[in-house]
């Protein structure tokens, strides 16, 4: 992923910020990964063959709740695997090589 946990930690902290200084009401300490995902949701991914890492489970998150696909930058190939176990192998991914 583009972005390393650090680098997203770092995001979470700086929207958080930005909605204080906005006077926004939000939860305190607020875990996006829980907001998109349950428990139950998280196993069965992992069930499925996502890594159970936290960047591959928060990546999982974002993928099921669009409306869309995202673009997935996936040098691993651990998302291709998990999405085709998960879609079906009628699923086409497209690899790009410089």
């Amino acid at each position: 992923s583009p972005f390393s946990s650090r680098l997203r930690a770092s995001l979470c902290d700086a929207w958080s910020a930005d909605l204080v200084d906005r006077q926004i009401p939000m939860t305190a300490k607020i875990d996006p990964l829980k907001v998109l995902a349950s428990d139950a949701d998280i196993a069965g991914w992992q069930n499925e063959g996502l890594p159970a890492d936290r960047v591959s489970t928060e990546n999982a998150s974002v993928l099921v709740s669009c409306s869309r696909w995202p673009l997935m930058i996936d040098p691993q190939q651990q998302g291709v695997r998990w999405i085709k176990q998960r879609i079906g192998e009628e699923l086409v991914a497209i690899q790009v090589t410089m």
